[in-house]
């Protein structure tokens, strides 16, 4: 067998064990939306791939457009959901898609013949908390992640057919993020004509091609484009506008402690290694010298745009940007030792000597990312959703409420707990409040109220509104979303519940001193 046959397996084997622990390392869930991803593959499971009805979020366009925007991605969890144990699905479902990203981002350093393939890879993996707690979520993004990943390695040095079917397969598993290669084979692109070389048609059109395939193989594709844009245009342009809609935390822009945390020690090091690569870069080898320009030149543009949507947008990109910037690290790293080949009066003893002195540094930066990213990401999964999150309300609706009776969850993120443990009932929205905004505006902000725990007693179909415009809480619950149960957990919503024990207009029919269930009764004047 092959020294690099033995190295791969040897990495594939460490990777799926990195995997493994930091998903199992805590009983605890890492995000309530893989609860709803691996439910909504269940709902497959029982009633075909093709059922495309979806009434469990009432007040979302995703009822509506009947579409699937994770479709693939829920295909590929079918599979978990015959496990006894569901948690211990979601929970090994997320381990496997960890690994397999993993995976993708070795083989793509690999095949461009990085040096240190797997050190990179776990460099990446500590490169910051909000990095290694991601690889712990069961959701699509980590494949996008490693298909973008692969996008880079096939775009600098490819064919056009690798770069449809990473295209295809990553619109196909998750469509909100298919502008991913696109963006990527486009900076190659853009890089290649600023150097004056050939433009290389064939890769634009794959992607291209890719993207339209992958969402031309879920059913109703119209609809999943239409939510395509909910999710990527409209909620760009909410954000940009400052709706204040309820966001999840990763749809914020990072903050100085973020930056210093998630960002800068990976670009720290990229801008360094930059300096180094650019005064090299004329005593690379003739015949290679432009290809690694081209390499650095599409890594390191790259980098800097997914740290500016971190940075300025969007947290969620903390992956993406460390991603990107531990592969511009590693191509530095191969090129300077191109460069150390490539110079006659350099006596090999002395490369050998260098050699190792990067490596040792590889091993240091990981120990020291280590010490940042490994407390916190397990301080994060310490403090994470319990496995069993919002089983006892759920059992309670269950048995004391009819079949398709409207559960009003007061935050959208209930939403993953409550359909995993409770498909008896339907609930107003989850997944994202863009969905639900974009259904119905005025339906959205008298919900809006009550989440933020405000509209204990009124509410409003506007973000302001008159004394004239005002809408009783309960008449709205009742009349406008057809819902006589509300749920809301302490923590979040405290005004509301203690303001109800007193309230005529509302019953405290469950309780167990962390989340509670109200029952919303007529209107007493």
């Amino acid at each position: 067998m092959k020294k690099q046959t033995i190295y791969s397996i040897g990495a594939g084997v460490l990777l799926l064990g990195i995997a493994v622990l930091i998903q199992f390392v805590s009983p605890n869930i890492s995000d309530p939306d893989g609860l709803y991803h691996i439910t909504h593959a269940k709902i497959y499971k029982e009633n075909g791939i093709f059922y495309n009805e979806f009434p469990w979020a009432q007040f979302s366009v995703i009822k509506d457009l009947k579409a699937d925007i994770w479709y693939g991605f829920h295909l590929f969890l079918i599979p978990f959901n015959f496990f006894a144990d569901r948690i211990f699905g979601v929970k090994f479902a997320g381990a496997v898609i960890a690994f397999l990203a993993l995976l993708m981002f070795f083989w793509a350093l690999n095949r461009l013949k990085i040096r240190y393939a797997l050190m990179w890879v776990v460099m990446f993996i500590v490169s910051a908390p909000d990095v290694l707690y991601r690889l712990t979520m069961t959701r699509p993004h980590n494949f996008s992640f490693g298909f973008a990943i692969l996008a880079l390695s096939f775009g600098l040095s490819g064919g056009a057919w690798p770069i449809f079917f990473i295209s295809a397969i990553g619109a196909f598993l998750h469509l909100a993020l298919a502008w991913l290669p696109i963006l990527i084979i486009l900076v190659i692109s853009a890089v290649r004509i600023i150097q004056k070389l050939s433009l290389e048609w064939k890769k634009i059109f794959a992607v291209m091609g890719g993207a339209i395939v992958g969402l031309l193989l879920r059913p109703h594709p119209l609809g999943a484009l239409k939510l395509f844009y909910i999710q990527v245009i409209q909620l760009s342009i909410v954000k940009m506008k400052g709706i204040p809609l309820i966001f999840g935390r990763e749809l914020k822009p990072s903050d100085a402690m973020g930056f210093l945390r998630q960002i800068l020690p990976v670009f720290l090091i990229v801008l360094i290694l930059a300096f180094v690569f650019i005064k090299i870069r004329k005593k690379l080898p003739a015949e290679t010298r432009q290809i690694w320009m081209t390499k650095f030149y599409s890594a390191f543009s790259l980098t800097i745009i997914f740290a500016l949507i971190a940075q300025f947008m969007m947290r969620r990109s903390y992956d993406l940007m460390n991603g990107f910037g531990v592969f511009t690290i590693a191509l530095i790293v191969t090129a300077y030792f191109a460069y150390l080949e490539n110079q006659k009066k350099i006596r090999p003893d002395y490369i050998l000597k260098t050699k190792n002195r990067i490596l040792m540094a590889g091993l240091i930066v990981i120990c020291l990312f280590s010490t940042n990213s490994a407390t916190l990401a397990y301080k994060y999964m310490s403090q994470a959703w319990s496995p069993i999150y919002l089983k006892d309300v759920s059992q309670w609706l269950k048995e004391n409420t009819k079949p398709g009776d409207i559960i009003f969850n007061s935050r959208w993120d209930y939403f993953g707990g409550l359909f995993f443990w409770n498909q008896q009932n339907y609930y107003i929205n989850g997944m994202d409040p863009i969905f639900a905004y974009a259904y119905s505006e005025p339906l959205y902000w008298e919900s809006h109220f009550i989440a933020a725990d405000v509209g204990y007693t009124n509410t409003c179909e506007k973000i302001r509104c008159t004394k004239e415009e005002i809408i009783p809480t309960n008449e709205s619950l009742l009349n406008h979303f057809n819902s006589s149960y509300l749920v809301l957990r302490h923590v979040q919503n405290p005004k509301t519940y203690f303001y109800w024990l007193e309230d005529k207009n509302y019953e405290l029919v469950f309780d167990n001193k962390k989340e509670a269930v109200y029952r919303v009764l007529p209107m007493v004047k």
